[in-house]
């Protein structure tokens, strides 16, 4: 997988050769949908870039944003969601 940049957000992103070679190209720039922006531009995908990877956003920001309403439930209502977790949980 090489990383490419988008020229429209400037995020970087992985991008696996198996869809590119689908998509229409000249040469080594092939015209790619970004998957942060939604725009199609044409990359150079053969060449990676060496910014770090910003997209997709990092999983610790989402298990932050999950754990958050957690923290707002009272020890009551925390048992209660324990309880009915542990329904599920194989013995």
């Amino acid at each position: 997988m090489t990383r490419v940049k988008c020229k429209k957000c400037n995020n970087v992103f992985e991008q696996g050769l198996g869809g590119v070679m689908l998509s229409p190209h000249i040469g080594p720039l092939h015209y790619v949908k970004c998957p942060a922006c939604g725009k199609r531009s044409w990359l150079n995908v053969y060449s990676s870039v060496k910014d770090p990877i910003t997209w997709p956003p990092e999983e610790r920001q989402r298990e932050q944003a999950a754990a958050q309403p957690e923290l707002e439930l009272t020890e009551e209502e925390l048992e209660k969601k324990r309880i009915e977790e542990s329904k599920y949980e194989k013995p």
